[in-house]
């Protein structure tokens, strides 16, 4: 008997896993060997420019002139999702942050692994069974451990970095970017599993009556 073939679409999503996967695995490697060297030598020195992503929104206090059907329209930023400069970055906050993309990049590689493995047998033809609900709940608690590592992460940026900070011409504002997605999506998965659970119990209920 032949083997039936998966559907195009699944083996392309399982080869980018694996890309993915091997990609993710070189960077947690250069992600470690940072960590170790900058917690143990003085490698880096006093050089370190770290650029990171700044999770606050902030308004822009100077107005701009936009020009648009010969007329000058004024506009400002409001609510900008900007990056910040840490000039010659001091030791303690690189290593804090250093620290913090080793476990990102952890977490997104057991993510992928996840769902690599639950794409890998898909691909071989078992769906409803025991081991992709599993999957499937491992990744919605990830999902989950990934949203609330991210919450944790912003209230302490924005205590002790974001609410530090002095510009003239710009309002740090009290709103937090939301992660609103990544809980929608471990809920989403996580129903998931469910109906996988239930299309495992009429499967094996066919396969009695049979």
């Amino acid at each position: 008997m032949e083997k039936k073939k998966s559907p195009l679409s699944i083996r392309i999503f399982y080869w980018l896993s694996n890309i993915a996967l091997g990609l993710l695995s070189l960077v947690f490697v250069a992600a470690l060997v940072f960590n170790v060297v900058l917690n143990t030598t003085d490698f880096f020195g006093k050089d370190m420019q770290l650029h990171t992503n700044f999770p606050v929104k902030v308004d822009f206090l100077k107005k701009g002139i936009l020009r648009m059907n010969n007329e000058n329209l004024e506009v400002e930023f409001v609510e900008a999702i900007p990056r910040i400069h840490f000039i010659d970055t001091p030791d303690f906050i690189t290593k804090k942050v250093a620290l913090v993309l080793l476990v990102v990049i952890l977490l997104g590689g057991f993510l992928t692994w996840t769902f690599r493995m639950f794409l890998k047998n898909v691909k071989e033809g078992k769906v409803f069974n025991v081991d992709n609900i599993k999957l499937l709940k491992r990744l919605a608690y990830g999902l989950l451990g990934l949203w609330l590592f991210n919450i944790i992460y912003n209230k302490i940026f924005y205590y002790y970095i974001a609410k530090q900070l002095e510009f003239e011409n710009i309002r740090i504002s009290s709103e937090i970017q939301d992660l609103n997605a990544t809980l929608a999506m471990a809920l989403f998965i996580w129903i998931l599993a469910h109906i996988f659970n239930i299309g495992l119990k009429l499967q094996e209920e066919k396969d009695l009556t049979i």
